[in-house]
């Protein structure tokens, strides 16, 4: 694919059609799910499954498609330091795992999902704090090598 240079918004078609069909494959498999937990014609619940995983799996082709290009340099980076990106990418699967294990212990889960959320959650907010710990130390490079 050809990297397309817009004045606003997403430049890369492969990211842009991964975002699109992100919250439809979502959307899918939670009528998919929905539909085959209750009673009902066959038929739908067989449709609505072959859609979430046809969005499910362009959406997942689109992000490889993206990811081929940004490994090739025909996409632009979205942020220019690793650290950053991490930070970003760790620190809402970090706050899902804390909502998930709050939620596991407020109704008295089984003690294994207990110990699996609580240690999940531990272990993905120390990444959060490492990478937030990265950042900060290269921005104070960067400042400190341009003044």
């Amino acid at each position: 694919m050809e990297k397309v240079k817009t004045e606003g918004g997403i430049e890369n078609e492969n990211l842009f059609r991964a975002l699109v069909t992100a919250p439809i494959a979502v959307f899918f498999v939670i009528i998919a799910v929905n539909s085959v937990t209750s009673s009902g014609l066959f038929l739908f619940k067989f449709i609505f499954v072959c859609m979430a995983i046809y969005f499910s799996l362009s959406t997942l082709a689109y992000a490889a498609f993206y990811s081929n290009d940004h490994q090739t340099e025909k996409a632009d980076k979205i942020f220019n330091n690793k650290n950053f990106f991490n930070l970003v990418f760790t620190a809402p699967i970090s706050l899902s795992l804390i909502i998930f294990t709050a939620l596991s212990f407020s109704s008295n889960a089984s003690l294994f999902f207990n110990i699996v959320f609580g240690a999940l959650a531990f272990i993905s907010c120390l990444y959060t704090i490492a990478y937030a710990a990265f950042y900060t130390n290269d921005c104070y490079e960067d400042n400190a090598e341009a003044h």
